[in-house]
Protein backbone atom coordinates (compact mmCIF):
# COMPACT_ATOMS: atom_id res chain seq x y z
CA UNK A 1 0.00 0.00 0.00
CA UNK A 2 1.61 3.29 -0.98
CA UNK A 3 0.12 7.19 -1.20
CA UNK A 4 -1.05 8.47 -4.65
CA UNK A 5 1.63 10.32 -6.52
CA UNK A 6 1.64 13.82 -6.42
CA UNK A 7 0.07 14.58 -9.93
CA UNK A 8 -2.48 12.23 -8.94
CA UNK A 9 -5.93 13.84 -8.33
CA UNK A 10 -7.01 12.78 -4.60
CA UNK A 11 -10.65 13.15 -3.01
CA UNK A 12 -9.74 14.39 0.37
CA UNK A 13 -8.36 16.99 1.59
CA UNK A 14 -6.85 16.16 5.01
CA UNK A 15 -3.45 17.44 6.07
CA UNK A 16 -1.56 17.45 9.39
CA UNK A 17 1.38 18.03 11.39
CA UNK A 18 2.30 15.45 13.97
CA UNK A 19 5.44 14.26 16.16
CA UNK A 20 5.71 11.20 18.37
CA UNK A 21 6.31 11.78 22.10
CA UNK A 22 9.28 10.01 22.41
CA UNK A 23 12.52 9.60 20.04
CA UNK A 24 15.83 7.66 19.70
CA UNK A 25 18.63 9.43 18.64
CA UNK A 26 20.79 8.47 15.15
CA UNK A 27 24.42 7.08 15.88
CA UNK A 28 27.74 8.04 15.16
CA UNK A 29 29.10 4.44 14.49
CA UNK A 30 32.81 3.95 14.32
CA UNK A 31 32.38 1.13 11.92
CA UNK A 32 29.63 2.42 9.56
CA UNK A 33 29.04 6.16 10.22
CA UNK A 34 26.42 8.21 11.30
CA UNK A 35 23.25 7.35 9.93
CA UNK A 36 19.38 8.07 11.28
CA UNK A 37 16.60 5.88 10.50
CA UNK A 38 12.77 6.38 10.67
CA UNK A 39 10.65 3.85 12.25
CA UNK A 40 7.92 3.92 14.81
CA UNK A 41 6.49 2.16 17.27
CA UNK A 42 3.66 4.18 18.38
CA UNK A 43 2.09 1.97 20.96
CA UNK A 44 5.77 1.36 22.84
CA UNK A 45 5.60 3.47 26.25
CA UNK A 46 8.55 5.18 27.57
CA UNK A 47 6.76 7.55 30.62
CA UNK A 48 8.37 4.74 32.90
CA UNK A 49 12.15 5.57 31.88
CA UNK A 50 11.99 8.95 32.87
CA UNK A 51 14.81 9.94 30.30
CA UNK A 52 15.23 13.81 29.17
CA UNK A 53 17.15 12.13 26.13
CA UNK A 54 14.21 10.57 24.65
CA UNK A 55 12.25 13.94 24.90
CA UNK A 56 13.40 15.82 21.96
CA UNK A 57 14.78 14.99 18.41
CA UNK A 58 18.22 14.84 17.61
CA UNK A 59 20.67 14.42 15.08
CA UNK A 60 23.37 11.27 15.49
CA UNK A 61 25.15 10.76 18.82
CA UNK A 62 28.16 9.28 20.23
CA UNK A 63 28.28 5.50 20.18
CA UNK A 64 28.89 5.37 23.91
CA UNK A 65 25.29 7.44 24.29
CA UNK A 66 23.78 5.47 21.75
CA UNK A 67 24.14 2.06 22.91
CA UNK A 68 23.28 3.34 26.59
CA UNK A 69 19.68 4.49 25.38
CA UNK A 70 19.06 1.36 23.45
CA UNK A 71 19.64 -0.46 26.40
CA UNK A 72 16.92 1.43 28.16
CA UNK A 73 14.33 0.87 25.24
CA UNK A 74 14.99 -2.57 24.33
CA UNK A 75 13.35 -4.23 27.03
CA UNK A 76 9.71 -2.52 26.17
CA UNK A 77 9.72 -3.73 22.87
CA UNK A 78 8.65 -7.47 21.55
CA UNK A 79 11.01 -10.06 20.96
CA UNK A 80 12.33 -9.84 17.13
CA UNK A 81 11.16 -6.75 16.69
CA UNK A 82 14.44 -4.56 15.10
CA UNK A 83 15.37 -1.02 16.72
CA UNK A 84 16.82 1.13 14.54
CA UNK A 85 18.44 5.49 15.42
CA UNK A 86 15.96 7.77 15.38
CA UNK A 87 13.39 5.73 16.15
CA UNK A 88 10.11 7.53 17.44
CA UNK A 89 8.23 5.98 20.48
CA UNK A 90 4.60 6.68 22.15
CA UNK A 91 1.45 8.43 19.94
CA UNK A 92 1.47 11.06 17.74
CA UNK A 93 -0.20 14.62 18.92
CA UNK A 94 -0.51 17.68 16.50
CA UNK A 95 -3.09 19.26 14.30
CA UNK A 96 -5.31 18.53 11.64
CA UNK A 97 -7.34 19.98 9.27
CA UNK A 98 -10.00 19.18 6.15
CA UNK A 99 -11.11 15.81 5.20
CA UNK A 100 -9.75 12.41 5.83
CA UNK A 101 -10.84 9.18 3.58
CA UNK A 102 -10.73 5.75 5.63
CA UNK A 103 -6.73 5.32 5.26
CA UNK A 104 -4.08 7.74 4.26
CA UNK A 105 -0.18 6.96 3.50
CA UNK A 106 1.52 10.14 4.35
CA UNK A 107 4.50 10.49 4.36
CA UNK A 108 5.38 7.04 2.48
CA UNK A 109 6.48 5.20 5.64
CA UNK A 110 3.07 6.39 7.62
CA UNK A 111 -0.47 5.00 7.39
CA UNK A 112 -3.27 6.87 9.17
CA UNK A 113 -6.57 5.00 9.60
CA UNK A 114 -9.85 6.58 10.65
CA UNK A 115 -12.05 5.65 13.48
CA UNK A 116 -14.83 4.27 11.67
CA UNK A 117 -12.00 2.15 9.81
CA UNK A 118 -10.04 1.53 12.82
CA UNK A 119 -13.99 -0.34 14.25
CA UNK A 120 -14.57 -1.69 11.39
CA UNK A 121 -11.61 -3.45 11.10
CA UNK A 122 -11.38 -5.07 14.82
CA UNK A 123 -15.18 -5.95 14.35
CA UNK A 124 -14.60 -8.27 11.17
CA UNK A 125 -11.64 -9.70 13.30
CA UNK A 126 -8.26 -8.76 11.45
CA UNK A 127 -5.09 -9.84 12.81
CA UNK A 128 -2.03 -7.46 13.22
CA UNK A 129 -3.95 -4.59 13.65
CA UNK A 130 -2.31 -2.32 16.05
CA UNK A 131 -4.18 0.97 16.04
CA UNK A 132 -3.02 3.85 18.11
CA UNK A 133 -4.92 7.16 18.68
CA UNK A 134 -3.64 10.03 17.84
CA UNK A 135 -3.82 13.62 19.58
CA UNK A 136 -4.85 16.28 17.13
CA UNK A 137 -6.31 19.55 17.39
CA UNK A 138 -8.90 20.50 14.84
CA UNK A 139 -10.88 23.59 13.22
CA UNK A 140 -13.27 21.09 12.70
CA UNK A 141 -15.17 19.82 16.25
CA UNK A 142 -16.89 17.00 14.21
CA UNK A 143 -13.46 15.94 12.45
CA UNK A 144 -13.36 12.08 13.06
CA UNK A 145 -10.34 10.67 15.21
CA UNK A 146 -7.34 9.55 13.56
CA UNK A 147 -5.22 6.44 14.68
CA UNK A 148 -1.63 6.09 13.28
CA UNK A 149 -0.64 2.05 12.46
CA UNK A 150 2.20 0.52 13.69
CA UNK A 151 3.23 -1.95 11.12
CA UNK A 152 6.53 -4.02 12.73
CA UNK A 153 8.86 -4.75 10.30
CA UNK A 154 8.40 -8.30 10.48
CA UNK A 155 8.25 -9.66 6.58
CA UNK A 156 11.33 -9.48 4.17
CA UNK A 157 11.71 -8.75 0.69
CA UNK A 158 13.68 -11.82 -1.51
CA UNK A 159 16.94 -11.31 -2.07
CA UNK A 160 16.93 -11.96 -5.68
CA UNK A 161 14.77 -9.08 -6.05
CA UNK A 162 17.61 -6.58 -3.87
CA UNK A 163 20.27 -7.64 -6.19
CA UNK A 164 24.07 -6.44 -5.30
CA UNK A 165 23.28 -3.41 -4.27
CA UNK A 166 23.19 -3.33 -0.58
CA UNK A 167 25.09 -2.66 2.55
CA UNK A 168 24.66 -5.61 5.09
CA UNK A 169 24.02 -5.18 8.48
CA UNK A 170 26.30 -3.48 10.83
CA UNK A 171 27.60 -5.72 13.71
CA UNK A 172 28.42 -3.11 15.83
CA UNK A 173 25.52 -0.84 15.71
CA UNK A 174 23.22 -2.54 14.84
CA UNK A 175 22.25 -0.99 11.60
CA UNK A 176 19.59 -3.32 9.46
CA UNK A 177 20.94 -4.12 5.75
CA UNK A 178 20.51 -1.45 3.98
CA UNK A 179 19.03 -1.01 -0.06
CA UNK A 180 17.24 1.16 -2.36
CA UNK A 181 13.39 -0.37 -3.02
CA UNK A 182 13.50 -2.01 -6.42
CA UNK A 183 10.40 -1.22 -8.71
CA UNK A 184 9.78 -4.74 -9.41
CA UNK A 185 9.99 -6.89 -6.00
CA UNK A 186 8.82 -9.46 -3.87
CA UNK A 187 8.50 -11.30 -0.64
CA UNK A 188 10.24 -13.96 1.06
CA UNK A 189 7.45 -16.56 1.66
CA UNK A 190 9.21 -17.82 5.05
CA UNK A 191 9.51 -14.48 6.36
CA UNK A 192 5.77 -14.04 6.08
CA UNK A 193 4.16 -13.74 9.26
CA UNK A 194 1.44 -16.26 9.50
CA UNK A 195 -2.13 -15.02 10.17
CA UNK A 196 -1.71 -11.06 10.45
CA UNK A 197 -3.70 -8.79 7.76
CA UNK A 198 -1.18 -5.72 8.13
CA UNK A 199 2.43 -5.97 8.91
CA UNK A 200 5.53 -3.69 7.22
CA UNK A 201 8.62 -4.89 5.51
CA UNK A 202 12.10 -4.74 7.08
CA UNK A 203 14.29 -2.52 5.51
CA UNK A 204 11.52 -0.96 3.46
CA UNK A 205 8.62 1.74 3.43
CA UNK A 206 5.52 0.22 2.00
CA UNK A 207 2.90 -1.27 4.12
CA UNK A 208 1.34 -5.03 3.73
CA UNK A 209 -2.46 -5.36 4.25
CA UNK A 210 -4.15 -8.84 3.05
CA UNK A 211 -6.97 -9.38 0.38
CA UNK A 212 -9.06 -8.74 3.21
CA UNK A 213 -7.95 -5.69 5.27
CA UNK A 214 -8.24 -4.19 1.31
CA UNK A 215 -11.81 -5.52 1.11
CA UNK A 216 -13.04 -4.36 4.51
CA UNK A 217 -11.75 -0.96 4.43
CA UNK A 218 -13.02 -0.51 1.08
CA UNK A 219 -16.57 -0.42 2.24
CA UNK A 220 -16.08 2.53 3.51
CA UNK A 221 -15.88 3.93 0.16
CA UNK A 222 -12.41 5.30 -1.95
CA UNK A 223 -9.25 6.48 -0.50
CA UNK A 224 -6.27 8.54 -1.71
CA UNK A 225 -4.08 5.56 -1.70
CA UNK A 226 -3.12 2.44 -4.40
CA UNK A 227 -2.91 -1.10 -3.55
CA UNK A 228 -0.28 -3.27 -5.18
CA UNK A 229 -0.08 -6.80 -5.26
CA UNK A 230 2.87 -7.97 -3.89
CA UNK A 231 4.05 -11.79 -4.63
CA UNK A 232 6.29 -13.94 -2.71
CA UNK A 233 8.73 -16.86 -3.21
Amino acid sequence: MESLRFDEPGQWSGEYRARHRWHLPGVECPRCGAWVGMGAYPSVDLSALAEPAFDEVRGPTSFAEYMRLVALVRPLLPTGIPLEGGTSFGPMSGTARGRFGPVTCYPSWRMLLREDAVELLKAEGLQGVIAVRMALKSPRSTMPALYELEARPLAKLHPDCIGEFKTPPCPVCGRPEMFDLPPKRWLLRSSIPEGLDAFGIEGANPRVVSERFVEVLQRLGPSDVRYQELPAE
